[in-house]
């Protein structure tokens, strides 16, 4: 009776935002007590509880609107079409859809469209979201990315953030593969298709709700589901092209001559006085008979790298009746990479229905297959790498043989007689590096509503994956390699093969109340589970008879290794949620979960992660009734726990593994249990604003972030007597902080010319509290880098040498009396032409180790984006630029190409290396052996990583007599940096102190796409 005595009448207008025309049979409505329609100008009435509550505009094709009344009882209102930015929206939350007003958690939103070319997850979110960083692994069609949410909260457990797929979490961090195929390892994600995903949120703060799951960000995946029963059918065909990266700068033939004549003279291995110029590749006599082999001019990268194609096809039909609802669709995506001879090819379907068994129970179905199907190639610096053979093989050698008339053949060359260097053109024509994988993913939700406020769901999910992975690397054309046993290996066939097999179910008892339309309620509790059984086996096997004999049991059986693993783990959490709304402007959301795993030791049995937060939509006051220009005022704050359960599986537990030695095998410790492992505990705070102008033409958001981690996963070195090195345990801390800005505009807003802009900076600042033994010192293999995480400083430092050009004389050389203490001991005095390194350790004269200092810091001072959409009539023009700034680069690439150390080809860099007394000149001298250190790990290789790039440059074209839309998409067009390597923007691993190293991956490229839409 208090709610109808304060009960007013409201009126008032709704317009199109666009062109003010009245808009008729847009629903108006306050909650659940009342709701009217407008009439045909525009008009309505409705009856409200009082003067301070909130209207819900809805229309079909147009954007839902809130409106704060602040006393009012006339008010006029705009909305927009459907296609519009507009911050009155649901959001997708972990325990259902909200509107954007009352969530106050750190949130973005991203949509994909059926227009658009991205092959991915990855691609979709890849620079657009605040404090969000989705970066490819590499160039390598379908390898996925590596996605980091607000920097890193970790050391050395998972970096990636939870992927939840309409509900049901999915396992990204499982597959390895052995590094059977170096450089690539499987991605669940890219067997989601782009085009059947209908919305995606990324939660940047505390996730609670997810325990011990949620420390490094949660992204839910929610796939298209069918909202109209009307029979719809959408069909997608685009083609296009790929473009090959330019080549770096290598030495020509008669450059490179010239130095590996040096090198040669140097090396000691050949004869000074004549023995050189007798060799076959430095005889200049044509009649020679080998001339026509060592007198080419080959650019290998151009052997290597091509132009490709690639296309996509989809196909979607949705549609149904009052009781169910049901869409499918199907996909092909093929894309041949720049890369010659490798290939992605994937399949996708997918089946969703939603039933209404009876008035209370529902049924939601959803199912989806995948299959993938990859012709690849080892990537980084490794013998087999097209890459790296193109840039090391010498440019007077050719890929094919010439005949005794000088006519080329198709017989590929082998190994030259130079440096042993593999052919490039033989690995990517004739060595075998194939992936397969399939991903089936079911998932039935079953809902019963109890009372119309109180229902209870269940939702039973199943994932199985398996991906298969075999090597061939034949012995013409290709070095030989060795494997672990000392054994040299030619013909090598390797196969790994890994299945996942996951189960879920989440319960849920979810309560709905509303007191006099001013307090609003939810209620949720529940109950989740998951058990994953995960599997891996590996086998190699070397020597076989001929390059033909291809399969394992062709080869020498005194080469096979075999191993394998399993991996089985459980969690189980217990969950509560409450959300409260007062008058749609206070609203106050509090979590907390109970998680028991596997993983955990025994004194560590449940986690408990509770978090809270709160806003205030300060622009539905009375007191900003007068600000008409302000639509949205809102303050967010959130604080909560959260846990990182990535620790392993077994590290709670002692365990034994096979371990072969001679012609025997045994069983030997593979662990040091810790029976006081737990999860890495992240406290997380949060605030947040949001402002909007000007009837949504403007929009901007700012946050700040603080994260600490506690308990960081660390090895800590034992006794031998333990049988091993290290001790797994939850020993440091982490701090990480930084602020986001995110801001939407539309500028022009005619019926016939739109102009949107926006974009978004985020920094974020991390620092090592404390760490065992107060510094780590890590020498990554393979790039030779060291790394150093020390307490007060951040984390995956670059540390190595500083220089200071190089001696230029022998008297400057001499008067520094600098020298370097060798492999056997013995100082060695630094000359003319080498470099000159800082001696930060003054107390002595000799550059060691104790000179070495933090040279480089991987992580950026701020990365982002920004976009603008340019609509004429029927024509959209839309740019989309990402950037990065202040991030160093170790370029490794650049490192092997200017060792000048051995027989290898060199960059153009090097022709102008120091060879006579006074050159000016900052590249050293040419040393066989580099006896001096010169090409040590130093300030030399450290790069400036910052770029701008156009992302997406897309034009499309909608007709208005028929539902179909004609489009060409452009795809990293432009990249403007400093940077000398291939490609300033990558992410060679999920490790945190790994980040900023260039291994000589895969660039990525760009790529142009034309398409059409057409609907039914």
């Amino acid at each position: 009776m208090q709610g109808q005595e304060k009960a007013i009448i409201v009126t008032g207008t709704v317009m199109g935002a666009i062109n003010n025309e009245p808009l008729t049979g847009v629903n108006v409505r306050t909650g659940q007590y009342s709701s009217v329609y407008t009439d045909e100008n525009g008009e309505f009435s409705i009856r409200v509880p009082d003067a301070n509550v909130t209207l819900t505009v809805a229309s079909t094709d147009f954007s839902t609107k809130e409106v704060a009344l602040k006393g009012r009882s006339v008010v006029e209102i705009k909305i927009y079409a459907d296609d519009f930015n507009s911050y009155y929206g649901k959001v997708g939350m972990p325990l259902g859809k909200q509107t954007k007003t009352s969530v106050v958690n750190a949130v973005e939103t991203k949509q994909t469209k059926l227009e658009s070319s991205r092959e991915s997850l990855s691609n979709v979110i890849n620079g657009e979201v605040a404090g969000v960083r989705s970066i490819m692994r590499s160039g390598v069609p379908g390898v996925g990315a590596n996605i980091f949410v607000r920097g890193y909260n970790t050391l050395n457990s998972s970096t990636q953030p939870l992927i939840v797929v309409d509900g049901m979490m999915i396992e990204t961090n499982t597959f390895n593969n052995n590094d059977l195929i170096r450089g690539y390892s499987y991605d669940p994600l890219s067997d989601i298709n782009p085009k059947d995903i209908a919305n995606i949120t990324i939660i940047k703060d505390a996730a609670s709700i997810y325990g011990s799951r949620g420390a490094n960000g949660v992204i839910l995946i929610e796939t298209n589901k069918t909202e109209d029963i009307t029979t719809k059918i959408d069909f997608v065909v685009q083609g296009g092209f790929n473009l090959a990266p330019k080549s770096l700068p290598m030495m020509n033939n008669n450059q490179f001559r010239t130095y590996l004549a040096d090198q040669m003279n140097d090396s000691g291995i050949y004869d000074e006085t004549g023995g050189i110029a007798n060799l076959p590749f430095f005889n200049e006599n044509p009649s020679f008979e080998d001339y026509e082999i060592y007198h080419n001019s080959t650019n290998w990268q151009e052997e290597v790298f091509d132009n490709s194609y690639v296309n996509d096809y989809y196909f979607k039909v949705t549609g149904g009746d009052e009781i169910a609802k049901y869409g499918l669709s199907v996909g092909y995506t093929t894309n041949n990479g720049v890369v010659s001879s490798t290939k992605f090819n994937r399949f996708t379907t997918r089946f969703n229905a939603d039933t209404n068994i009876t008035d209370r129970l529902s049924l939601m179905t959803n199912l989806s297959v995948s299959y993938g199907e990859r012709d690849l190639y080892d990537n980084g610096l490794y013998s087999s790498s097209p890459i790296t053979s193109a840039l090391n093989k010498s440019p007077f050698l050719a890929p094919f043989t010439p005949n005794a008339d000088g006519i080329v053949t198709g017989i590929y060359q082998d190994i030259d007689q130079i440096g042993g260097f593999s052919n490039p053109k033989a690995i990517v024509d004739n060595a075998t590096f194939a992936a397969k994988d399939y991903n089936l993913y079911g998932q039935v939700d079953l809902g019963y509503r109890i009372t119309d406020d109180l229902k209870i769901s269940s939702l039973f999910g199943v994932n199985y994956i398996k991906n298969r992975q075999n090597v061939f690397l034949p012995d013409v054309g290709l070095s030989s390699e060795v494997n672990e046993y000392g054994d040299i290996l030619r013909r090598t066939s390797k196969v790994s093969a890994e299945s996942l097999l996951a189960f879920y179910n989440d319960t849920r008892l979810n309560y709905l109340l509303s007191v006099d339309n001013i307090h609003q309620f939810s209620f949720n509790l529940g109950l989740r589970y998951n058990q994953n059984n995960y599997t891996n086996s590996y086998s190699l096997n070397g020597n076989s008879s001929d390059d033909n004999f291809t399969s394992l049991d062709s080869g020498d059986r005194l080469t096979n290794v075999t191993s394998g693993s399993i991996g089985n783990w459980k969690y189980a959490s217990s969950y509560a949620n409450v959300d409260y709304s007062l008058l749609n402007k206070y609203f106050l959301s509090g979590n907390i979960s109970a998680d028991v795993s596997s993983r955990f030791g025994d004194d560590q049995p449940v986690g408990i992660f509770p978090s809270i937060g709160a806003a205030w939509l300060v622009s539905s006051e009375k007191f900003m009734a007068n600000l008409s220009d302000l639509d949205q005022l809102k303050v967010r704050a959130s604080y909560g726990l959260t846990g990182n359960y990535g620790i392993g599986n077994y590290n709670a537990e002692s365990y034994f593994v096979s371990n072969r030695f001679l012609e025997g095998a045994g069983l030997v410790s593979g662990n040091v249990a810790n029976s006081s492992i737990r999860w890495e505990e992240t406290k997380k705070a949060n605030l947040g604003f949001d402002f909007g102008l000007f009837n949504e033409r403007i929009s901007f958001s700012a946050d700040y972030f603080y994260n600490v981690t506690d308990g960081l996963l660390n090895q800590t070195e034992i006794s031998p007597i333990y049988g091993q090195q290290n001790y797994i345990s939850n020993e440091g801390k982490l701090n990480n902080r930084g602020t986001e800005f995110s801001y939407n505009a539309r500028i022009f807003n005619t019926e016939n010319f739109k102009w949107d802009l926006g974009g978004n900076i985020s920094r974020y600042r991390n620092e090592i509290s404390s760490i065992p033994g107060q510094e780590q010192i890590i020498h990554v293999e393979g790039v030779d880098a060291t790394i150093i995480n020390r307490e007060g400083s951040a984390l995956g430092l670059f540390y190595g040498y500083k220089t200071d050009g190089i001696y230029n004389s022998s008297a400057e050389a001499s008067a520094a009396g600098l020298s370097w203490r060798d492999f056997q001991g013995f100082n060695q005095p630094f000359v003319a032409g080498d470099v000159k390194f800082v001696n930060t350790n003054n107390s002595d004269n000799v550059i060691n180790e104790d000179d070495r200092v933090v040279i480089g810091d991987p992580n950026p001072d701020f990365t982002g984006m920004f976009y603008n959409n340019f609509t004429y009539k029927n024509f959209t023009l839309s740019a989309v630029f990402t950037f990065s700034k202040g991030n160093d680069v170790y370029n490794a690439l650049r490192r092997q190409t200017e060792s000048m150390s051995n027989f290898a080809n060199q960059s153009q860099a090097v022709v102008n290396r120091w060879r006579v007394e006074n050159q000016e000149t900052n590249i050293p001298r040419s040393v066989y052996g580099d006896a001096m250190g010169n090409s040590r790990f130093s300030d030399r290789w450290i790069e400036d990583g910052s770029f701008i790039r156009l992302k997406t440059l897309s034009l499309s074209y909608s007709p208005e007599t028929f539902n179909a839309t004609f489009f060409v998409t452009a795809n990293n067009l432009l990249t403007f940096t400093k940077y000398l390597g291939y490609d300033p923007e990558f992410s060679n691993s999920q490790i945190s102190y790994l980040q900023g190293i260039d291994g000589g991956m895969t660039p990525q490229y760009s790529s142009v796409v034309l398409g059409v839409r057409v609907g039914l």
